[in-house]
């Protein structure tokens, strides 16, 4: 009798186990109409998506501030460049002297300049044309760094 239930157990789990085996087996049938009617879902969604927006220089001064230390700094970058929060535009090198750097981050409303002497961020500043941060830069005999 233990045989028996063992034995109907067995084909119990077999049949369901086959059941459904098959249906993944079955080759889907390609119309072109339902393909183009999950391109057609897929574009919707991604339509409805939010797009990331720049922070306004305001928020990338509260997050990057005179004093941060440079590691804290490059890991804020990078969290915000991901999220597409801010791009990084160009960068600067103090002439005669490659510790003291300046990064261009873009904004919603302009640019940030923000530099560092090697160890940490020394100055956190805010314009509102690409012009004005490098009429900024050049007063303090900073070049553009051409080397990326």
């Amino acid at each position: 009798m233990k045989k028996l239930m063992i034995a109907g157990n067995l084909f119990f789990a077999l049949s369901i186990l086959g059941a459904c085996g098959s249906e993944e087996a079955e080759p889907e049938e390609n119309n072109s109409g339902d393909t183009a009617e999950m391109s057609d879902q897929q574009e919707t969604q991604e339509k409805e998506e939010p797009v990331a927006e720049f922070l306004s220089s305001e928020k990338l001064q509260e997050r990057i501030q005179k004093g941060m230390d440079l590691d804290s700094y490059s890991a804020e970058l990078t969290a915000m460049e991901e999220k597409g929060k801010t791009t990084l535009v160009k960068k600067y090198n103090l002439t005669g002297n490659e510790e003291i750097k300046a990064q261009v981050l873009q904004s919603a409303d302009g640019f940030v300049a923000v530099e560092t002497d090697g160890l940490e961020v020394t100055d956190v500043s805010n314009f509102k044309s690409m012009q004005e941060v490098e009429d900024h830069l050049n007063e303090k005999d900073m070049e553009e760094d051409m080397s990326e």
